[in-house]
């Protein structure tokens, strides 16, 4: 029967197989040894490295595994960012689409979403940079185990960061450079550069969110100061004179803030005149605000000349300032004619400011709906190839099915007869079952109640303490006896029961022997040092062994006996030692052995179906030697919690 079964199962396998062709694991398995070969070209040359990533392009190893290829193409966008941004901006595009279509690999789809920040950023389109910083940031948070470099995920969170607190999400910001700051503190050499940014980051987004106070704002500045001398960077310096310069006007000392920011001003114009990138900018926005600062301490010439300064900038380089930067010129303007009292003057001023604010809203508006086109095109595109994707898998289904059914006719009666044989198996294994449950039905009539030859002998004993007059020994035997009665009765009506009740019985029970035997044995339980009341086991399955330890081991020594109840907790499981000092099994088996191999066998069935139903480890192992036996009970454990 099983070789016609393994036959038809055979025939079937081999009717259904696919057609030969890469399969997703093999393309899976390339992404590894590509992410190898980028480590091991570090130390080359970037223009080397940019034609050996061209040249796998074209291999055609990869030409199967969107992955692979989705990874070849981050690699040349990488490489070509700086020299040629739309190339880079096609590649990364590629990516993109490869990676969305093939198999979800976070750690791929983060190293490509933040190339493509990075690449729109070069191409200074400030909300799709934003956009796709968000997306890897939000797998990073998303995915405990990204396995990524901490520094690379650190600098992807500091770029969301900064593009969010731009936008005015100061919170969102806070979270992603606290963040960023665990990612590099964990680093084994820090870098003091990023956590520099970090700080710096973290305070712009406290401070113009309103999240901090100015004693957090301190401490950001505390971390910046030292950071900044460790890295010894001069543009470090600047920004960390610009928020001290920020946090002394927060607390009022105007006069402080104007002496720090007279120092940015002094690096921005060292930074014009050496031409540095952003430096036409940086200066209009440190005069304007540095313009503030002096309206604020009542020193309108010096702020009337930094507004000048500022509109000399603007004139000598035209279209060099963005929209937002002319809205803090106008700002100081206005602030400068009502402090000087110009009413008509300020007036004018105000209306420019709205007319400025009001021109950057539309054109920051029209600018993001064109840079998130094609993040829209890209997700459209996505959607037509899963479409294109779905026919074509149907198309191969149908195909598949009309090969198969001349197979499937061929193989009807050799399935039918396959089928019969399952019923017959399905039969068998039904009274099976059913005779597994009949044993835990006598299992449980067990645990229902005591055995009545043990009620008898306890009753007798009880009889002895008060036909002697042993009032103490009556009332203590009779006080373990309810007890234990008790006990047995609610652990009875319970599948699960804390381990600590179990043993509490135990105890009763054994206390209960020793009076009756009248101290002819000593006992020890050794509970585990877990919470034992969080610990749930099957009841009322370490009393026959200990019964069988007392009766079989215990009942033939003399004064001396030793029965030791040690319990293990370990993750899914409880481990219990029932070791008894007497002569064995061989040495002690007499007339009711067979109780005990009953009781034995039971327990044991009990445990085979418990470790089938709950899907954990259970089992008997019994060792007896001359000098004792050893049960050893492995149950199922479950929490209380």
């Amino acid at each position: 029967m099983k070789n016609s079964l393994s036959l038809c199962l055979l025939l079937w396998f081999c009717a259904c197989r696919s057609q030969p062709g890469a399969s997703p694991a093999a393309g899976r398995n390339l992404l590894p040894e590509l992410e190898q070969l980028s480590d091991s070209l570090d130390k080359q040359k970037q223009g080397d490295r940019l034609a050996f990533w061209r040249s796998r392009l074209d291999a055609p190893a990869y030409r199967h595994s969107s992955e692979a290829l989705a990874y070849l193409h981050y690699q040349v966008a990488k490489y070509l960012v700086k020299a040629n941004a739309d190339s880079a901006a096609y590649h990364i595009g590629r990516a993109l689409e490869l990676a969305d279509a093939g198999e979800p690999v976070p750690r791929l789809k983060f190293a490509i979403c933040n190339g493509a920040g990075i690449i729109a950023e070069a191409q200074a389109k400030f909300y799709l940079a934003g956009y796709y910083y968000n997306e890897s940031a939000a797998i990073i948070t998303s995915t405990d185990s990204l396995d990524a470099k901490p520094l690379s995920k650190a600098v992807c969170l500091l770029s969301a960061a900064q593009y969010n607190n731009k936008v005015s999400q100061s919170g969102k910001a806070a979270a992603q450079n606290r963040m960023a700051l665990q990612l590099l503190q964990q680093m084994p050499v820090p870098s003091p550069r990023h956590i520099f940014r970090a700080y710096s980051q973290l305070f712009a987004a406290g401070s113009d969110g309103g999240l901090f106070t100015t004693d957090s704002l301190f401490v950001c500045l505390s971390a910046m100061e030292r950071w900044a001398a460790a890295s010894e960077d001069s543009l470090q310096r600047r920004f960390l004179q610009e928020h001290t310069a920020y946090y002394y006007t927060k607390t009022q000392r105007f006069d402080s803030a104007v002496h720090f920011y007279e120092q940015v001003k002094a690096f921005d114009e060292n930074s014009l005149h050496n031409k540095a990138p952003n430096a036409i900018r940086n200066l209009y926005i440190t005069l304007s605000n540095l313009a503030d600062l002096y309206i604020r301490s009542g020193q309108l010439q010096q702020a009337a000349a930094a507004i000048r300064r500022a509109d000399e900038l603007d004139n000598q380089y035209p279209g060099k300032l963005a929209g937002d930067e002319k809205v803090l010129g106008a700002k100081a303007v206005m602030h400068l004619r009502f402090a000087a009292g110009d009413r008509a003057g300020a007036t004018k001023a105000a209306g420019d400011l709205y007319d400025l604010q009001q021109g950057v809203i539309r054109n920051a508006g029209v600018l993001a709906n064109e840079e998130m086109e094609s993040v829209y095109q890209l997700r459209a595109k996505d959607r037509s190839i899963a479409s294109l994707n779905r026919q074509v898998d149907f198309a191969a289904q149908r195909i598949e099915n009309n090969r198969l059914l001349l197979l499937v006719i061929a193989l009807l009666a050799l399935l039918a007869v396959s089928w019969a044989l399952m019923i017959y198996f399905a039969q068998k294994q039904k009274r099976a079952l059913q005779e597994r449950e009949n044993v835990l039905l006598q299992q449980q009539l067990l645990r229902a109640q005591m055995e009545p030859h043990f009620i008898f002998n306890t009753l007798s004993a009880l009889q002895s303490f008060i036909r002697f007059d042993e009032k103490e020994k009556s009332i203590h035997y009779l006080s373990q006896f309810s007890k234990l009665l008790r006990s047995n009765l609610e652990l009875s009506r319970q599948q699960y029961v804390p381990l600590s009740d179990e043993l509490e019985a135990i105890g009763h029970y054994l206390s209960l022997q020793q009076m009756r035997y009248e101290e002819a044995f000593h006992y020890n339980i050794i509970a585990p040092e877990a919470d034992t009341d969080m610990l749930l086991i099957p009841p009322m399955l370490i009393q026959p062994f200990v019964e069988n330890a007392i009766l079989h081991g215990i009942s033939s020594t003399a004064a001396n006996g030793v029965v030791t109840v040690e319990v293990l907790a370990c993750e899914k499981q409880v481990v219990v030692n029932i070791t008894d000092n007497g002569k064995g099994m061989a040495a002690g088996r007499n007339g009711k052995s067979a109780h005990k191999s009953l009781s034995g066998a039971i327990a044991r069935e009990r445990l085979e179906i418990l470790a089938k139903e709950k899907g954990m480890q259970a089992g008997l192992d019994i060792v007896s030697g001359d000098g004792g036996t050893t049960v050893r009970l492995t149950l199922p454990v479950k929490s209380a919690l």
